[in-house]
């Protein structure tokens, strides 16, 4: 009876280690596959629903090329909250600040970006220097010529990780180097007519972003645009604009909308429909023509119309210059 009460017994404490040693395993299994998630969504969704306001009021946001087209300063700021149904849902904030140098043929630019999803932030900076060549007898017409360099820093907010603390996909998340990288842009502004193109992660392109695998990050950007003046009914302008973008393991995406302009410019409408199945709608206004500020609704994505609901924006911009 001794004998098989001592086994009993044995039988049952490696029972019960078998159970922690599962436990534990399970827990480490569910935090690394959470921050893999994290990962995976926040960078699928950023790319796929990039800031609304990238499209007609702030273009330098995509392009470098873009900085310094006006003489002077212009400082812009944008604020995107994603799938506001959800609890830890991604928040987006964008400041950039660029200006245009005397004759228009410098332009220097500068970027802070800020993004969190859940446990997971990332906070990017970057620095531009773009050239303007001027073309015709008054120079009316542009090739711009655009860089950018910066940082990405990657993180997990350990102040909002409910769980073990002491996790090795945590820590090895936290110890991971800051991210070097470079833009690339070009543009031609030509009377009425804009061309663009943008390489968003030179890096990769190069091939020299082996480590860092980001799933779904934007890999192209191109764009053509022709502003329509107008004189009629209260409408000072159309611009109609399509957008092409190359998505990494991803379908391209194809933008198609246009930007309305009434009352002098002192309000404006902006709707973009994507190849993903969304669309982006806006409303703003134009103070002084200096002062301009936009709200922006996007809908979700064909894939996330189960899940949650849409996204808002903000976008403001300031001209300093003539």
């Amino acid at each position: 009876m001794i004998g098989n009460n001592i086994k009993t017994a044995i039988v049952s404490v490696e029972q019960i280690k078998n159970q922690k040693t599962n436990k534990l395993l399970m827990k480490l299994l569910r935090n690394t596959a959470t921050v893999a998630l994290l990962l995976i969504s926040t960078n699928i969704h950023a790319q796929l629903n990039p800031f609304g306001n990238m499209y007609f009021q702030n273009q330098y946001l995509m392009n470098s090329a873009m900085a310094g087209t006006n003489t002077g300063w212009n400082v812009a700021a944008a604020l995107k909250a994603q799938w506001t149904a959800i609890e830890g849902a991604p928040v987006m904030q964008a400041v950039t600040i660029d200006y245009g140098l005397l004759k228009k043929k410098v332009g220097l630019g500068f970027t802070l970006y800020n993004e969190s999803a859940g446990i997971f932030k990332r906070t990017g900076t970057k620095i531009s220097y773009a050239y303007h060549i001027g073309m015709g007898k008054k120079n009316e017409n542009f090739i711009d010529l655009g860089l950018s360099a910066g940082i990405v820093d990657e993180k997990i907010d350990l102040y909002k990780v409910q769980g073990d603390l002491d996790d090795v996909s945590i820590s090895n998340f936290n110890d991971r180097k800051v991210n070097f990288d470079g833009d690339f842009g070009i543009a031609f502004r030509l009377n009425r007519l804009t061309l663009q193109g943008s390489l968003p992660n030179l890096k990769r392109f190069l091939k020299r972003d082996l480590l860092r695998n980001v799933a779904d990050r934007a890999l192209f950007f191109s764009s053509i645009s022709y502003k329509l003046p107008m004189s009629s009914a209260g409408f000072t302008s159309v611009e109609p604009k399509v957008v092409y973008r190359a998505i990494q393991n991803y379908k391209n995406i194809v933008d198609v909308g246009a930007n309305v302009n009434l009352s002098e410019n002192k309000l404006f409408f902006n709707a973009m429909y994507h190849s993903t199945n969304s669309t982006s709608v806006g409303i703003g206004t134009l103070y002084k023509e200096k002062l301009s500020i936009l709200c922006l609704y996007t809908t979700n994505t064909s894939d996330l119309y189960n899940y949650s609901n849409g996204e808002v924006e903000i976008g403001i911009k300031l001209k300093m210059g003539k």
